[in-house]
């Protein structure tokens, strides 16, 4: 965030991650445990995924198609 002088929850900072990345939202699945900042990626069409707690946040991923056991 320094680098880029933009900080959570400006959704530029959101949007130059994306540039830099060379991907459009629908490619991303953001993972992040404030929904603020969920809410955020969200609203610039990015996957969005809260995590609360480590076998949520895997039930979730599965959904995605992402295993992590």
């Amino acid at each position: 965030s320094s680098f880029v002088h933009f900080r959570k929850p400006d959704a530029d900072i959101f949007k130059v991650a994306l540039d830099t990345a060379q991907v459009k939202p629908h490619q991303v699945l953001y993972l992040e445990d404030r929904a603020m900042f969920v809410q955020v990626a969200e609203s610039l069409k990015i996957r969005g995924l809260r995590h609360i707690d480590y076998e949520s946040t895997c039930a979730k991923l599965e959904k995605f198609g992402l295993k992590v056991k």
